[in-house]
């Protein structure tokens, strides 16, 4: 009698569905009657492999302590190179159940945004490694973020040699401002595993929410949060050609302002309003010393670090003279108008003194 043999590379899943698989029978059925009749004796094999569709692998997070961090916690935020124009990047969210009043662990969804104007919400290739809060001790609780460390390999104990993954300019790193937390639907995830983590408190996440439902811009919360400043003394980029858009956390609001002093405005000529300097430095806001501002609140700008080369934009342009500016600055220098220091009164009315109101 005539032996039907399958090699051993024949697949069969058990998912196959009943119309498949009386296919694969019929066919095999046919195939046996050709077979007869060709008076043939050489085994048949069958070759076909059926491969199930497979899920894509989920995203799964336990904890946001870097201390607690372990190799499950690893994730791949990198756009798929079949689909780059795949959609946001999600993250499930493991609770314990300690934290939960059912039997079983809950799993919450949050999306991640890169979300950088010209570069979209598709994060960089080899955008791996590990989410983790992240708060500065010298600022207050409301500066925390999760942000995103970047690591060498697949093991939580590559956290420590792992560089933060950073925004297009190269300065400020990639994260999910605890107020934007606060108030997105989107962040329910990363929110509940805060809690259960203990790194933050409801009462912190409270005022959170209430600082950023306050806001003129929620939406936007977590593109001002990289020009936030949390307190008076703190450093942030001046670039010289432009104005500095910024923003300052009080205890119940959130003001923002425009710093334009490196614009020169020119009676008659075209354009009216120019920047006689390009490059970059590294500044703060420090109370004024001089004997005449004592007791009162007066704040100038100090030049900590000349990060870019600054030179001239227009060469007739005269430092000094009637509507300029400041003069060259130099490290340790304060920006200067004519001979004298920038000075700013804090107890004006206009949107920077509402910001030094706060963080003096």
């Amino acid at each position: 009698m005539l032996r039907l043999c399958r090699s051993s590379s024949d697949i069969l899943y058990s998912s196959l569905s009943t119309f498949k698989l009386r296919a694969f029978h019929l066919g095999k059925r046919r195939c046996q009657r050709r077979h007869n009749s060709s008076g043939s004796s050489k085994p048949i094999k069958y070759t076909t492999i059926i491969k199930p569709k497979g899920l894509r692998p989920l995203r799964v997070i336990s904890t946001l302590d870097p201390s607690r961090l372990q190799d499950s916690d690893f994730v791949d935020l990198s756009p798929k190179l079949q689909n780059p124009r795949s959609q946001l990047p999600s993250i499930v969210s493991v609770i314990p159940i300690t934290q939960q009043t059912s039997s079983s662990p809950s799993r919450l969804r949050s999306l991640l945004y890169y979300a950088i104007s010209g570069v979209g919400s598709r994060f960089p290739q080899n955008s791996h490694g590990f989410l983790y809060y992240h708060r500065d001790p010298q600022l207050p609780a409301t500066s925390g973020a999760v942000r995103f460390r970047l690591t060498p390999d697949a093991h939580a104990s590559s956290f420590s040699v792992g560089t933060d993954l950073m925004l297009p300019d190269g300065r400020s790193p990639w994260a999910v401002w605890l107020v934007t937390i606060a108030n997105a639907v989107m962040y329910v995830g990363l929110k509940q595993l805060l809690l259960s983590d203990s790194l933050v408190t409801p009462e912190l996440l409270e005022h959170c929410r209430h600082l950023g439902a306050r806001s003129e811009v929620p939406n936007g919360l977590n593109q001002m949060y990289h020009y936030m400043l949390f307190t008076l003394e703190q450093p942030f980029i001046l670039d010289l050609a432009s104005s500095h858009s910024f923003a300052v956390v009080g205890p119940q609001r959130i003001e923002r302002a425009k710093l334009r002093v490196t614009a020169v405005q020119r009676i008659g000529f075209s354009p009216r309003i120019f920047f006689p300097y390009s490059g970059q430095c590294m500044v703060r806001f420090e109370r004024s010393l001089a004997p005449e501002h004592a007791g009162k609140r007066v704040a100038v700008i100090r030049v900590l670090e000349i990060l870019t080369p600054i030179v001239s934009t227009n060469p007739t342009f005269t430092p000094g003279h009637k509507g300029g500016l400041f003069h060259m600055p130099t490290v340790g220098s304060l920006l200067v108008k004519g001979d004298r220091p920038i000075m700013i009164n804090a107890d004006g009315d206009s949107d920077i003194p509402r910001c030094l109101q706060l963080l003096m």
